[in-house]
C-alpha cells in the first residue's frame, strides 16, 4: 500500500533552486541544492526508496553538511 503525494509539491520553490523535470530537488551527495547552504532531504529531492529510514538518513547527512557549511562560513 502507498500512501503519499506523488508529486513533491515544490513549485514554490521554482526560481529558488534547481528542480528537474517532475519538480524535484536537485541535490548533490550531500542533499544540498543549487542555492549554497540551503537542504533539500526526504521524498521532495526523488528518493530511490520512499522510506522513513532513507529520509532519516538524508537528514543525518545534511546536517553533517550543514555544519561543515556554518564552520566554514563563520571563519
Amino acid at each position: 500500500i502507498f500512501s503519499g503525494k506523488k508529486r513533491p509539491g515544490t513549485e514554490f520553490l521554482a526560481g529558488l533552486v534547481n528542480l528537474d523535470a517532475a519538480g524535484y530537488v536537485v541535490t548533490d551527495e550531500n542533499c544540498e541544492t543549487s542555492l549554497r547552504g540551503v537542504y533539500a532531504i526526504g521524498d521532495v529531492r526523488r528518493p530511490k526508496f520512499r522510506q522513513v529510514a532513507t529520509a532519516v538518513g538524508d537528514g543525518a547527512i545534511a546536517g553533517m553538511d550543514c555544519l561543515r557549511y556554518l564552520r566554514a562560513k563563520a571563519q
